[in-house]
């Protein structure tokens, strides 16, 4: 998922990998994994993780503000722990 294809998302990645990418996310607090966009088919699938904060971002032309995760670590292969 990027930016251009999700216009529902209601959340947006700050720093790291995923930075700039909008999200749907469905909790108020806590860490998630966002799936690192792939620039190739050949790329393993990698996850970073990010925090739920109460900060909210505000766009022109968008009528709610998205809510901002920042980013908390390197990313790592989906299915593996978290460092």
């Amino acid at each position: 998922m990027n930016a251009d294809d999700c216009h529902d998302g209601n959340a947006i990645c700050l720093g790291g990998p995923c930075h700039g990418l909008l999200t749907h996310i469905d909790q108020d607090i806590g860490l998630l994994t966002v799936p690192v966009p792939r620039r190739s088919p050949d790329e393993p699938e990698t996850g970073a993780r990010y925090r739920v904060t109460r900060e909210r971002v505000r766009y022109c032309g968008q009528a709610e503000a998205y809510i901002a995760l920042h980013w908390v670590g390197a990313p790592y292969s989906c299915g593996h722990s978290s460092p």
